[in-house]
């Protein structure tokens, strides 16, 4: 169990800093197609369906990451004044809803790509790169997103039945 959480972690932070990397390109291609189209009054036409590339690849597979350093939005109002071994107990119990839906969105997902393939979909534009690599991202996300939570899974699992109060890899 620990070292499927450490090998997770590791690979859920390596992964987390290369796509913070796709910030840079998405920013100075927004910034040159504004200069192109405001400046120069020559739009490209390729500029925009790029940037939805990119920051599909930010959004689908950066879930992990933001799961591992607790960046999704939570309800606290319940657990904020409670003992982290009975958070960890209602994060046990709860993470069977996450599971369930990362699953079934995984499996969607993979349905939804596969059909993309089959009929080679481009982008809905002028330029109409292919849509189906980007639909990839979908499961490919899940299976990252599953993936970070079966570690924290296991984290929760190690702070339940830990000796210490604090104990449990968190």
């Amino acid at each position: 169990m620990q070292s499927y959480i450490r090998f997770m972690d590791s690979l859920t932070d390596w992964l987390g800093k290369i796509f913070c990397w796709l910030m840079l390109p998405l920013v100075l291609i927004t910034c040159f197609e504004v200069f192109m189209r405001y400046v120069m009054r020559q739009p490209t036409i390729w500029a925009w369906d790029v940037n939805i590339q990119i920051f599909a690849v930010i959004i689908f597979l950066s879930g992990g990451y933001a799961m591992r350093h607790k960046g999704h939005i939570t309800v606290d109002v319940f657990t904020i004044n409670m003992a982290p071994r009975k958070k960890a107990v209602l994060s046990l119990l709860t993470s069977v809803f996450f599971f369930f839906g990362i699953i079934v969105l995984m499996v969607m997902g993979w349905e939804m790509f596969l059909m993309s393939w089959k009929v080679k979909e481009n982008m809905p534009t002028i330029w109409a790169p292919p849509y189906y690599w980007m639909k990839l991202m979908v499961p490919l996300g899940c299976f990252l997103l599953l993936a970070q939570g079966v570690a924290e899974f296991f984290k929760d699992l190690l702070n339940v039945f830990s000796k210490s109060e604090n104990n449990g890899g968190n």
